[in-house]
């Protein structure tokens, strides 16, 4: 048996597991499910019937992204995804945080915007959140060295890298309106630095979001 990771498309968290397990070389196969369909396999693996899952090789199943990269480290210690020193772990495990409430932050404000009657209040929170994500993230990689191939990157990286790629082919594939909050690249020399150089590298190349099958627009209604 391999391991098999459960995602969805174009999800940024699954996105993130992939990357992981790529960047340390270890073996799996992709299986998408929609946990909101009929036919979904969610629900049996994951009680909070959400994606990602990691089934591993072995038969344990792991959930929730930011679990399933601890898990990641703690059984594949080669090719360590945080730094040794304990304070750049907890500063990679910072622009970790960052990231994915970035992504929630946007998701939220895409939805409410695409509601009949958004409210203006709840956008313009969600818009501020994420202005003073990006704003913060930016300034924390001001510091940081652009990830080369043969430089070790870290959960922080690939959390924020594929939030903000997620920002991009949502707009691309139509899946959200262009919104100017959400732009980063050229805006944020820093983060644009960052993101440029770590998206050549071949673990971001094989794992590009890809359109999901599925209304989302019909299914929040």
């Amino acid at each position: 048996m391999t391991n098999v990771l459960i995602n969805a498309r174009p999800s940024p968290f699954g996105r993130k597991v992939a990357i992981a397990m790529l960047e340390k070389g270890i073996d799996f196969t992709v299986s998408y499910d929609v946990p909101w369909a009929e036919d979904t396999c969610t629900a049996q693996h994951n009680p909070l019937e959400q994606l990602p899952i990691l089934i591993t090789d072995n038969g344990e199943t792991i959930y929730d992204s930011a679990y399933i990269l601890t898990w990641l480290e703690a059984r594949y210690p080669e090719t360590p995804l945080l730094p040794a020193d304990i304070n750049d772990v907890l500063a990679a495990k910072k622009r970790q945080l960052l990231g994915e409430r970035l992504m929630e932050a946007a998701q939220s404000l895409i939805l409410e915007r695409q509601r009949p009657q958004p409210s203006m209040a709840w956008v313009e929170r969600q818009t501020r959140k994420v202005v003073g994500a990006l704003c913060a993230l930016d300034e924390m990689y001001a510091d940081r060295q652009a990830p080369a191939d043969d430089r070790p990157i870290d959960h922080g990286d690939i959390a924020v890298a594929t939030t903000l790629l997620l920002f991009e082919f949502a707009v691309a594939s139509g899946l959200s309106e262009a919104i100017d909050a959400l732009v980063w690249r050229a805006r944020l020399p820093s983060l644009t630095s960052f993101v440029e150089a770590i998206e050549r590298r071949p673990s971001f190349v094989a794992t590009g979001p890809a359109h999901m099958d599925v209304d989302l627009k019909a299914a929040m209604n």
